[in-house]
């Protein structure tokens, strides 16, 4: 889960010098799609932030698929997504010059999703390439050439969000990235990859809730408090 929001401050005053902290956790490649557009020209200080985090959340949550989590280091593979990044029939070759993720998602909502006020979601099937040793054991967990599916849930603001496409694009506060695989063929990852048949269900839980959820009995909690 990642927020669009960047921590700026005297050491980072711009968008542009906070996100110079994290270009050693991208490939080459990596970073050259987050800082350009599909003209190769440099993103808005918007479309940057909302790449970087959506690049960023997609290694996260493919470590955490592995069960490695932050264990392991961000510059030692490569995501990229098949027919966003590189073309499926070209899938070692040289990157295409895109639009953002972010834009992809707001593209797909308007075209199949433009009137209705439901959850939108967004998958891509995706490859993972090494670049060198991981320093994990991660390496014995996911193989070179696996497919992976990367599904996207946009978080919205709902008390701002009105009927138009516009007004729920200004009102997202972040995005949800969920990493599901492997898979040994293509084909198998682009069914999974279908959000109307793998619907992914978002609950919102309170703290109380997600306790219990995880076996933790109430009279276990008053106990707690009383120790606090």
């Amino acid at each position: 889960l990642v927020i669009f929001e960047a921590r700026l401050n005297k050491y980072s005053p711009t968008i542009t010098a906070f996100l110079e902290s994290f270009v050693g956790c991208f490939t080459t490649s990596e970073w050259q799609a987050i800082s350009n557009d599909a003209r190769s020209l440099p993103r808005s200080d918007d479309s940057l932030l909302k790449e970087f985090f959506l690049r960023w959340a997609m290694k996260e949550a493919y470590t955490k698929a592995l069960g490695v989590g932050l264990n392991i280091n961000f510059d030692s593979f490569e995501t990229r997504l098949i027919g966003h990044d590189v073309d499926s029939t070209d899938i070692e070759g040289v990157w295409i010059p895109r639009d953002g993720i972010w834009e992809s998602i707001t593209a797909d909502t308007q075209q199949n999703n433009p009137n209705e006020q439901v959850e939108h979601q967004f998958s891509f099937v995706g490859r993972v390439n090494r670049t060198r040793d991981p320093n994990s054991d991660a390496v014995e967990k996911g193989r070179e050439g696996e497919y992976w599916v990367f599904s996207f849930v946009p978080l919205v603001e709902e008390e701002v969000v009105e009927d138009s496409l516009q007004s729920e694009e200004t009102a997202s506060s972040g995005c949800i990235c969920i990493c599901k695989g492997p898979f040994n063929e293509e084909a198998d990852a682009a069914t999974s990859s279908d959000s109307k048949q793998h619907h992914i269900t978002i609950e919102n839980l309170s703290l109380l809730d997600l306790i219990q959820l995880h076996g933790m009995k109430s009279t276990d909690i008053d106990v707690m408090r009383q120790k606090k």
